[in-house]
């Protein structure tokens, strides 16, 4: 399947709709890209008033004021307390008259089933960090980039990843690395223990969409964005669409001193990977949106081309 590219989707940032706490997070994510995840799946029809939308890495609710807007039921679950009470202020902040959804944030571990039903759910929403962050040598989400967030493998118990907290299951502080040979990884064990609570909760039409990266680490592009959709598979999801949210738009063509006309790009990347690609690292010209369904015993093909069509 050819992946669709989403532009224009980094030109509004969250000033002035967050409280203070909340821009601490590393990894909010952008206003244009949940606004288009949202419009398609309005428009294919996985999306109606009163429809349950969860997140298992709620953050600090930002998805939600969307939600709250449109009249949905947004859960999230977040293991870190400090996002939560910011998540909740956030709440507090949207409140509007014309609010006419409902949005909750839970304090708890999306490993485990947070009391929530089976089946209570029609769309999955989330943006999983980066698998090892805390001994990331290169760039991640929130990332800073100086050696005294380089720590040795043996030391995430004693530190956390940066600004994502430090509560034992948080994914941002699992490694990728096996601790024994045949051993399954720890990100990829806890991912699959999250990623089977979505599987439970989503009911057998509903939905689920992820916004990944690819992130480079000791100069060479990691990608993580199709090791999280391997994940997914493992735990029953398949990947019905795929979508690139473009750091980069279209050309626009100005003149130049002898009257020629030249391209000129509009990025939306950080200084910082600005100046690392112009020293030879690999570009990171797009975020992933990717949208699955559960695998089931009497899943055909025609079923995956009519997604494709709603969504398009």
């Amino acid at each position: 399947m050819s992946p669709q590219e989403w532009y224009g989707c980094f030109r509004h940032s969250w000033q002035n709709l967050l409280v203070r706490e909340a821009f601490q997070h590393p990894g909010k994510y952008n206003r244009g890209v949940l606004d288009r995840i949202y419009d398609a799946l309005q428009e294919a029809g996985y999306l109606r008033p009163g429809y349950t939308i969860h997140d298992p890495f709620g953050g600090v609710g930002t998805a939600a004021r969307r939600a709250l807007a449109a009249g949905y039921y947004w859960q999230g679950v977040e293991i870190e307390a400090h996002h939560v009470a910011a998540a909740r202020a956030n709440f507090k902040l949207w409140q509007e008259p014309w609010m006419r959804g409902t949005a909750v944030m839970l304090h708890g571990d999306s490993r485990e089933d947070n009391g929530l039903e089976t089946g209570s759910v029609d769309v999955v929403m989330g943006s999983p960090p980066y698998d090892d962050l805390l001994n990331s040598s290169g760039e991640g989400p929130g990332a800073r980039h100086d050696s005294k967030h380089h720590r040795p493998e043996n030391s995430r118990k004693l530190s956390s990843a940066p600004d994502y907290g430090a509560s034992p299951g948080n994914l941002a502080l699992a490694t990728s690395r096996p601790r024994k040979p045949g051993e399954l990884p720890e990100f990829d064990r806890d991912a699959l223990l999250i990623l089977g609570q979505c599987r439970r909760l989503l009911r057998p039409a509903g939905i689920t969409v992820w916004v990944t990266k690819d992130y480079i680490r000791d100069g060479r592009r990691v990608p993580f964005s199709d090791r999280w959709e391997a994940l997914c598979g493992r735990a029953g999801f398949v990947c019905v669409q795929r979508v690139r949210a473009m750091l980069i738009d279209p050309p626009a063509f100005q003149l130049t001193i002898d009257g020629t006309a030249a391209p000129a790009y509009k990025q939306y990347k950080s200084q910082w990977r600005r100046d690392a690609e112009s020293q030879g690292a690999a570009p990171i010209e797009h975020r992933d949106v990717r949208f699955f369904v559960k695998r089931t015993e009497k899943w055909q093909k025609s079923t995956t081309q009519r997604i494709l069509r709603n969504l398009k």
